[in-house]
């Protein structure tokens, strides 16, 4: 008999142990698949509000599955990433969504984990539904962060008309209609200005130390880049800026040394030192640039973008780098002594290979050892670079890095009520042809510019004769015909881009 007694206790611990095992099995199975919105809860005491969860995250997959069919994956994205209220509402829909989603997995927890009994241990099973928990709010910590980070970059760089002190009404002439099915259905062309500005603590006032026009066909996507050399003399002022009553005959300054001459580069800040002659203009600088580059080339311009180039090396770096040809051996900063470098920071060797931030800043900049013109073919070849090299994941990752690099660097005058038409827009131009124009001494005289003629080889770029048939005459099949070339003549096939009079060429054959 007390052997007996002694049996009986034992049995129902094991029993008791081996059951606690169970429910602790099925607790982790219920709990994982709490990592379903309310699917964990199906099994428990709380299923219809499973079954809710559930549908709510059904309801939800099928309307953003019906937004991306309907835009594509691509545009959807962009859509929501240029609307500051879209991303406010993102920011809070995924924080309350996140609220609910753990709040059912710790339900879930309660609702399956065993009761305590000597010999339990509820904490390996609270550790396991604590790391679910953060499988879900690590994620939706980051949704969040971003979707907040990208509507502040939003806010701060795309500052619309006020950039220069415009209001609706005096704005940009090809303006899209932001609500219509096709918003640059009424737009014949667009050009935005992409200036390079080498301010800094350094220097005094701000050059424009990279021009380049984008003229647009918004219909087909195909773009032009009109380079503008930096060391353009008698830039012309239109009549409606300030500044052509004190240079009436364009920016020249006669009889001056070497290197003091009147560049173009140099319109910014004399706008600026004249500032009081700019009523109710924030931005002279950047207005008279604007109306200047208009002159050069013929073509109005619309909008403009300025890049600080100290910032262009933070998001390069954030990119992960790019990786160009070098065709030839760069100093990275520094001055001629006696025909030898001195003072730079470094070399950049001949070869392909992939740059970093500085690197790629200085290959765009050194004129040490070339000039103006060689460094803007560098620059031709840098856009075409990034544009091939973007890495989505890279981006993706450095984000916030690259987020701040633009709101410090970066300022537009595009509006961000336009900014679903420009997400077309630029659309249309990765699908269209990219070529580029280049002012060199080869077809212009920087010191002493014929602008007509200027804006002659503008208007046959972004217009190109079409080509004539020629008659093709019928050989003999032994006979072989090369055809010779004559200066100026331009060659062409169906797999090309054709070069046209003015050196017009794809931007991605700049290196």
């Amino acid at each position: 008999m007390t052997e007996q007694t002694d049996v009986r206790p034992v049995g129902a611990r094991t029993r008791r142990r081996r059951q606690v095992r169970r429910q602790t099995r099925r607790s982790l199975v219920h709990t994982a698949l709490a990592i379903v919105p309310g699917a964990g809860l199906l099994g428990t005491r709380y299923r219809r509000l499973g079954w809710i969860l559930l549908g709510v995250l059904a309801a939800s997959v099928v309307a953003l599955a019906l937004f991306v069919l309907a835009k594509g994956a691509v545009s959807a994205a962009l859509n929501v990433a240029i609307r500051p209220d879209a991303l406010l509402a993102v920011a809070g829909l995924v924080t309350v969504g996140a609220l609910v989603w753990i709040f059912s997995i710790i339900l879930t927890h309660r609702g399956t984990a065993p009761d305590r009994v000597d010999g339990s241990n509820p904490w390996p099973l609270r550790v396991f539904t604590a790391c679910v928990c953060l499988l879900v709010a690590i994620p939706s910590f980051q949704v969040v962060r971003y979707a907040l980070i990208q509507r502040d970059v939003v806010g701060t760089v795309f500052t619309g008309p006020a950039l220069r002190g415009l209001t609706p009404s005096t704005q940009q002439t090809a303006t899209p209609e932001a609500q219509a099915a096709d918003p640059w259905a009424e737009v014949d062309r667009v050009n935005l200005l992409l200036i390079g500005s080498d301010a800094g603590s350094d220097r005094e006032g701000t050059r424009t130390d990279s021009m380049v026009e984008v003229s647009i066909d918004p219909q087909t996507g195909s773009a032009v880049l009109i380079s503008i050399p930096r060391s353009l003399e008698r830039a012309p002022f239109p009549s409606s800026n300030p500044l052509h009553k004190m240079y009436p005959n364009g920016y020249y300054c006669p009889g001056v040394a070497p290197g003091n001459e009147c560049l173009i580069n140099a319109v910014w800040a004399v706008a600026e030192e004249n500032k009081a002659l700019f009523k109710n203009d924030p931005n002279p600088g950047l207005t008279s640039i604007r109306d200047v580059i208009g002159e050069v080339t013929g073509l109005h311009v619309d909008y403009s973008t300025v890049i600080d180039l100290a910032g262009f090396e933070r998001l390069v770096d954030a990119m992960g780098g790019v990786t160009v040809n070098v065709t030839e051996r760069l100093p990275m900063d520094g001055h001629l002594v006696g025909g030898v470098v001195r003072d730079n920071i470094g070399w950049i060797e001949p070869g392909l290979q992939k740059l970093s931030g500085v690197q790629a800043l200085w290959y765009a900049r050194s004129r040490i050892l070339s000039d103006d013109f060689s460094r803007m073919r560098r620059q031709r070849c840098l856009i075409g670079a990034l544009l091939d090299q973007v890495n989505p994941v890279n981006m993706l990752r450095q984000y916030p890095e690259l987020a701040q690099a633009a709101k410090e660097n970066i300022s537009t005058d595009i509006a961000v009520e336009q900014l679903p038409a420009w997400v077309e827009l630029v659309q249309r131009i990765q699908k269209g042809s990219i070529t580029s124009l280049t002012f060199t001494s080869d077809n212009i005289n920087p010191a002493n510019p014929n602008y007509p003629k200027m804006r002659q080889m503008v208007e046959a770029a972004i217009n190109p004769p079409e080509a004539t048939p020629t008659p093709s005459t019928t050989a003999p099949p032994s006979a072989t015909t090369t055809p010779k070339s004559t200066k100026g003549s331009t060659t062409t096939s169906p797999t090309t881009t054709p070069t046209v009079a003015g050196g017009v060429v794809d931007v991605r054959n700049a290196c």
